[in-house]
């Protein structure tokens, strides 16, 4: 039985942490380490972490360099075969290790993903709400990784360690879509598979303004300096392609304003609201057209 490496990143959500690390020892998965890397916590995060039974990395606030500094640290301290993210406000489902294990060790690949369970807290109300995998994102993504981001987000996800090491580990100056512009680089190596079921549960607090997610200026400057770094990539496309990866950054661009209560900006993607209803409609004939 291969040893996995889980590695929880975590700033200042020490319950929900908790919650995250008992999803790891509660895996029906038994050959599991656990690492801790806590980017600057202040709120007892570090005298928490160091009265457990797990490998801890604590980062100073003056040697903090982000989110993808601090996977970074995870990945370069595993000694696990392969390497499983989860970030502190999510959690796993019990057999999320076991089917993802059993699915990359049948395949030719080096990352595997599956579907979550969305945890929507609003108002004091938490609703649930399950997805799956696109049956497309099955496979070689080395071109269709372009138009969509199909593992979602990096709880999802399961990838051997030297796989990472080989394509450069995360960009460590991107702070949005990161997880995504990993798998850009990955896709380009071996193909993609996934658990076709929920097994992580991402949590989504709609009331949290201070999300990281919601930042609509960086997440812009961000999506930029993904185009520019794999301008290579994007310019094999094909014109349909292309027109799809407008549609990829129309739509959260969408959603972003909404979230960071950009509200003239959003009145500026609301004019937009007709050429993008179009390209939902047109999209399942745009993608029958795409080369598989």
């Amino acid at each position: 039985m291969r040893l996995v490496s889980a590695i929880i990143t975590t700033h200042n959500r020490l319950e929900l942490l908790k919650r995250a690390i008992k999803s790891v020892w509660e895996q029906t998965y038994q050959n599991i380490e656990l690492i801790v890397v806590d980017d600057a916590s202040d709120d007892g995060t570090k005298e928490y972490c160091e009265t457990q039974n797990f490998r801890f990395i604590h980062v100073p606030k003056e040697e903090s360099r982000g989110g993808n500094h601090a996977r970074n640290l995870g990945v370069m301290a595993a000694q696990g075969e392969y390497v499983a993210f989860l970030d502190d406000d999510d959690y796993w489902l019990p057999q999320k290790t076991a089917k993802q294990v059993a699915l990359i060790e049948s395949m030719d690949c080096e990352l595997v993903h599956c579907g979550r369970r969305l945890e929507i807290v609003n108002a004091g109300r938490t609703e649930y709400r399950d997805t799956i995998p696109n049956p497309r994102h099955w496979g070689d993504m080395s071109r269709k990784i372009l138009l969509t981001i199909c593992t979602t987000t990096t709880t999802n996800i399961l990838v051997k360690k030297q796989a990472l090491l080989d394509a450069g580990l995360f960009d460590e100056s991107l702070r949005f879509w990161q997880e995504y512009e990993l798998t850009i680089r990955l896709a380009q190596r071996k193909p993609f598979y996934f658990v076709n079921e929920p097994l992580t549960v991402y949590r989504l607090d709609i009331g949290d303004k201070g999300r990281l997610t919601n930042r609509y200026f960086e997440w812009k400057k961000a999506v930029k300096y993904i185009h520019q770094k794999h301008a290579a990539l994007y310019a094999r496309l094909s014109p349909v392609e292309k027109l799809l990866v407008q549609y990829l950054v129309w739509n959260d661009a969408q959603k972003r304003c909404k979230a960071s209560h950009l509200h003239l900006r959003c009145l500026g993607y609301f004019a937009l609201r007709f050429p993008i209803r179009a390209a939902r409609k047109l999209k399942k004939l745009l993608l029958s057209l795409v080369i598989d």
